[in-house]
Formats: structure tokens, sequence, C-alpha cells
């Protein structure tokens, strides 16, 4: 024998919008972000979101561009696929052998904008006329046109992960 619920003029039956069990919508509260819940599943609104701050505006009253700007670039001739250790590039005048040298792969779009994805390696020999002798197989293919950069500085090179000792720490 089942048990019908009892009339009672004016307490509709309404459902919780959390749990999905049927309620008296004397039972029911309506809660901060709109919705319609039982006691269980009712809970107030986190007093953090009320705090009323000041505006910290943090600028920096007269920027300049970092003053050095001897990063020398050049870009591929023709694409280079994955595993390659040579590549082509239109220019190689800047490029010398264990120079540490950075390919740009790809491009990837962010949240707050595009960005390129760069393996860096040093270059193994002297360059011929176009051509570069990688230290290592790029990561993935590069497209013709890619962005390549050296920089131009004596000893500037990149931490390899792989030979970073301790003592380097």
């Amino acid at each position: 024998m089942s048990h019908k619920p009892k009339y009672i003029p004016g307490d509709y039956w309404m459902s919780c919008e959390i749990c999905g069990f049927d309620y008296r919508a004397s039972q029911m509260r309506k809660r901060w972000d709109g919705l319609w819940v039982c006691a269980k599943d009712f809970e107030r609104r986190h007093p953090q979101d009320r705090i009323k701050t000041t505006r910290d505006r943090q600028r920096v009253p007269v920027a300049s561009p970092d003053g050095k700007t001897d990063l020398y670039s050049t870009t591929l001739l023709g694409g280079v696929s994955a595993g390659a250790k040579t590549m082509n590039v239109a220019d190689t005048s800047h490029i010398a052998d264990g120079d540490s040298i950075g390919i740009a792969l790809r491009s990837t779009t962010e949240a707050w904008g595009t960005s390129e994805v760069i393996q860096w390696t040093f270059v193994d020999g002297t360059p011929t006329a176009v051509t570069v002798i990688l230290n290592d197989g790029l990561w993935e293919d590069a497209a013709n046109g890619n962005t390549v950069y050296l920089s131009q500085d004596a000893g500037d090179t990149f931490i390899d992960p792989q030979d970073t000792q301790a003592s380097d720490l």
C-alpha cells in the first residue's frame, strides 16, 4: 500500500536544484546564487565575496626596454622535419661552431596571447653558406620562414638540463 502525500493548500511541491529531491515549498529556501534548495543544501554567501577594496594601480611611471638588444635572428629556408640535425637558414654570418641557437618550432595561442615554442640547442661545426648542423635533432617539424635565434654576446648560452650539475644550482 503506497502512502499518498497529504494535500496542503498553498504549500506546493518543489525539487531541490542541488540534490533533486522533492520538498514542500515551505521547506525550500532561495540561496544567494538564485537556486531553490532544501535546508541540507542551503549555504550562505561567503563573506570574502563582499569585500570592497581600493584599486591598487601598480604602474611604473617611466618604462623603457632592457638595454640588452643583441639577439640576432634569421629565418629557416625550407621546412625541417622532426629529428633533423641540419637546417638551411637565410643568413649564417653570425653563427659559429658551439653557439647556442634557438629554433621556433611552432606558435601557440594561449589565453594571454600567441607564444612561440622554441627549442634551444648548440651549433655542431662551422656553418656553410646556408647550412647549420645542430647538436640535437629537432623535437618536432619547423616550417619554412620560422625564426632562428642566436645571441651575439660571446659566452651567452642556455643551460642544457642534461649537463647540469648540483654545483651549477
